[in-house]
């Protein structure tokens, strides 16, 4: 005999009662449901603002256009933007890396009093925006700056520091360069070292053993600290724009995005343009990176660092000095500023005051509670996401 439908079950449960609606929700999967509502977040916030600038850029009465596209290259401030924007975010790479790397290779390599204090005085260049740092450079390099001054009254002569297209490559690369190093530190420091060791036994040493091994196996990080700057770089707004230079695509668009408005497309013309070059960019790096082979483990504990001798720690302090001494310049500067009463044509500041914390801590707190409450606010949402 074949067993009862409501066999193994309570009478209760054998038969729904009447009146009652049974809804079995097995399909709804709370993994699931938190990734869809973070592509939901992330669309709105990303997806959905570069949707309405590709359309107001790439359409054109309901339909996809090129026209837009083909008229930006026709004129040749935005064609002269653009090759200034790409020339930028190149040499910012090349002089930050020539920064970064060599103080990576110091925190990470070498065993000297006061590694830990360089690691992270060659983080503060990312302390300030880089709108407060192109002021204090200007400040500092500027024609009337504090060098330039010196160099008139000691030699007779003065250095263009920041003029033009000049100054924004100076002030981003001593901005930037953290990225670079950053990266490229915590690529070294997940080396593989028997790799190295090998290399050291076959007779590679000194900068030979660099390049042809640590360079290339450090490249995921130093590639990522590269791509980072580039990015950054070529999407900066303020220290173009503090330094009153603006053939480069970010002013251009904000030229034309805040003065022209919607009825004029070139603007967001540029914006699709700086977003090309940012995916170009991660495509060149990813496929950069997809060509070779990174041998690195997890770090079960730091490595020993190579313990330099006397000699050793004086030229490491003497090239840390050279290279990031430039980038500190404005954090001095900054200091100067908030003291300062009367500072105009004269090396330093000729007139000392505080009343501007006075104004800021005790009349004007509001906008310190405010940064800290929206930063707060970022931060945490950043790492809910």
């Amino acid at each position: 005999m074949g067993a009862r439908p409501d066999e193994g079950q309570r009478p209760e449960e054998a038969q729904p009662r009447r009146g009652v609606i049974h809804v079995q929700a097995r399909w709804i999967d709370p993994e699931r449901g938190l990734v869809a509502g973070l592509l939901l977040l992330l669309g709105a916030g990303i997806l959905y603002p570069l949707l309405q600038v590709l359309s107001v850029a790439l359409v054109e009465d309901g339909w996809p256009t090129a026209r837009p596209l083909l008229a930006f290259f026709g004129r040749p401030l935005f064609v002269e933007a653009l090759v200034n924007t790409l020339l930028s975010g190149v040499l910012a790479v090349v002089f930050g890396s020539l920064i970064g790397v060599p103080l990576a290779l110091l925190t990470v390599r070498y065993a000297f009093p006061g590694r830990a204090v360089l690691g992270t005085l060659a983080v503060l260049p990312l302390v300030i925006p880089p709108f407060v740092g192109a002021v204090a450079f200007q400040q500092i390099l500027g024609r009337s700056g504090t060098v330039n001054l010196l160099l008139l009254e000691r030699f007779g002569f003065t250095v263009p520091f920041m003029e033009g297209l000049t100054g924004v490559i100076l002030v981003q690369t001593l901005h930037y360069f953290p990225f670079i190093m950053l990266n490229t530190a915590a690529s070294l420091a997940a080396l593989d070292r028997s790799l190295e060791e090998a290399a050291q036994n076959l007779g590679s040493t000194g900068f030979r053993l660099f390049r042809r091994v640590l360079l290339p196996l450090a490249l995921p990080g130093y590639a990522a600290g590269a791509l980072l700057t580039f990015i950054r770089v070529i999407d900066d707004l303020g220290t173009p724009l503090m330094l009153n230079y603006t053939k480069l695509l970010a002013p251009q668009a904000y030229v034309r995005v805040t003065t022209v408005g919607l009825t004029d497309v070139d603007g967001y013309v540029i914006c699709v343009i700086l977003v090309a070059l940012s995916l170009l960019a991660l495509w060149a790096s990813k496929r950069a990176l997809s060509r070779g082979e990174f041998a690195q483990q997890p770090r079960v504990g730091e490595a020993p660092a190579v313990r330099l001798s006397a000699r050793g720690r004086a030229a490491a302090w003497a090239v840390a000095v050279v290279l990031l001494g430039p980038a500190l310049l404005p954090h001095v500067g900054i200091v100067l500023l908030s003291v300062s009463k009367l500072w105009s044509l004269s090396p330093l500041p000729t007139v000392y005051t505080a009343a501007h914390y006075d104004e800021i801590l005790f009349r004007a707190p509001h906008f310190i509670w405010n940064t800290l409450r929206y930063a707060l606010l970022a931060a945490w949402i950043d790492v809910a996401l």
